[in-house]
């Protein structure tokens, strides 16, 4: 594989590979395959947002090597790229741009009633990254949580202007979280999927001019608290299938309105009702402590043409750590997931990114026909407790992949 001599290598356009490795909702640059880079969407609070007072707004901030390098393009198989500039002297950084300079004039609001309502809604929204009209530059789209999403195009020297409504994306997706440019459908430009809380997943197809048309029927769930998402072609058939992690809908201090909750013990074991959506936790004194469970991932299959089929979770595609299939579909709270090649197979595996103590990460390792099988708990023996987000690098150049999980608390 190659690493090292791709490092300071940028594609632009996708290379062609066995298979499959698409954008992934929480990575700025994301491999795409064995041959070739590609940029991805950097959604869900991926650097870019700065937080002030219930507000995240946007910073732009330029490479300090970038300010007046012209590119220098080589062709590849399938695509071009050019050597990353690194200053040779003098610092290195970035510089802080204003709206004044880019024309981007997006603020992502949260008001504190908001906020209040359903904490849930504080985990932010995100922004995702491609080429959309085929110009060969980078254009933005912003997610927003009690506004409108935004597009800006960019007309280069870090100059964009908002292409919302003549883009046809000047519609309404409250509460929208993360958002990804794939092209799901094959015909060579970049689709968009954005995710909200309580409103799903949903498909808009670009017309390879910047234009996008949204896709109800592509089978996707718009229901459910989705947060992240990411992309690759899990069975070998050339396209690129989707997960898409969940969190809730809204939170609650104590327990929900109208849901009774009971707490005992049955033959020294703790037994917590409703168990479809509760889970007990531990003993504090006489008292069981009680946990709520997180809402079921989906594993969508792509048919090439851009329309979904969400995978069973109980059919034996996925099986636990003994390879006996799920009784039940895990309800953890997903925050971010990513597709990489653990094992070195040649297959996506995924790597799921979970909120709370009792809902661990999930590493799911693909057996290159689209099954998984969680790993071995002996081969990953420290997790975080409150995972955030994932993003995976080969750190110490010895030929393997290495994994950085980020949590809310350092230590």
């Amino acid at each position: 594989m190659q690493r090292d001599q791709d490092a300071g290598r940028a594609a632009l356009r996708r290379a062609p590979a066995e298979r499959q490795f698409g954008p992934t909702v929480g990575g700025f640059i994301e491999r795409r395959s064995r041959r070739g880079w590609r940029f991805a969407g950097s959604p869900r609070g991926a650097g870019g947002f700065c937080c002030y007072r219930g507000e995240f707004r946007l910073a732009i901030y330029l490479g300090l090597a970038s300010v007046a390098h012209a590119w220098d393009w080589h062709p590849g198989d399938g695509c071009r790229w050019a050597e990353l500039p690194v200053p040779k002297t003098g610092q290195t950084g970035f510089t802080l741009l204003p709206p004044e300079r880019t024309g981007i004039c997006f603020t992502n609001r949260l008001s504190e009633e908001a906020a209040a309502n359903n904490r849930i809604l504080q985990n932010g929204s995100g922004v995702a990254l491609g080429d959309v009209d085929g110009d060969g530059r980078c254009d933005l789209f912003f997610c927003s949580l009690e506004g409108t999403n935004a597009l800006y195009r960019n007309l280069g020297n870090w100059r964009f202007e908002d292409i919302t409504v003549a883009s046809g994306l000047a519609v309404p997706i409250p509460q929208a979280t993360g958002a990804v440019f794939a092209d799901v459908d094959g015909d060579g430009d970049l689709d968009l999927l954005v995710n909200s809380i309580g409103g799903g997943t949903r498909l808009f197809l670009n017309d390879g001019h910047g234009h996008f048309t949204e896709a109800p029927e592509a089978g996707l769930r718009r229901e459910f608290g989705a947060t992240s998402m990411a992309l690759a072609d899990i069975d070998g058939d050339g396209t690129l299938d989707l997960y898409v992690t969940t969190y809730r809908t809204t939170s609650y201090k104590d327990r929900p309105p109208g849901v009774k909750v009971q707490a005992r013990l049955v033959d020294g074991r703790m037994v917590v009702t409703p168990a479809d959506r509760f889970i007990p936790l531990f003993r504090k004194g006489g008292a069981i402590m009680v946990g709520e469970k997180g809402e079921p991932d989906f594993l969508y299959r792509n048919d090439g043409q851009g329309h979904f089929s969400p995978v069973s979770w109980t059919d034996g595609t996925f099986r636990d750590e003994a390879g006996q299939p799920l009784q039940a579909p895990p309800k953890e709270w997903g925050l971010s997931v990513m597709f990489r090649d653990l094992n070195g197979d040649g297959a996506p595996d995924i790597y799921v990114c979970n909120d709370f103590l009792n809902s661990r990460d999930e590493v799911w390792i693909n057996d290159g026909t689209g099954r998984f099988r969680a790993i071995d708990r002996q081969a990953l023996r420290n997790m975080s407790m409150s995972s955030m987000s994932v993003d995976f690098a080969d750190i110490n150049r010895d030929g393997h992949d290495d994994f950085f999980v980020a949590d809310m608390l350092s230590r």
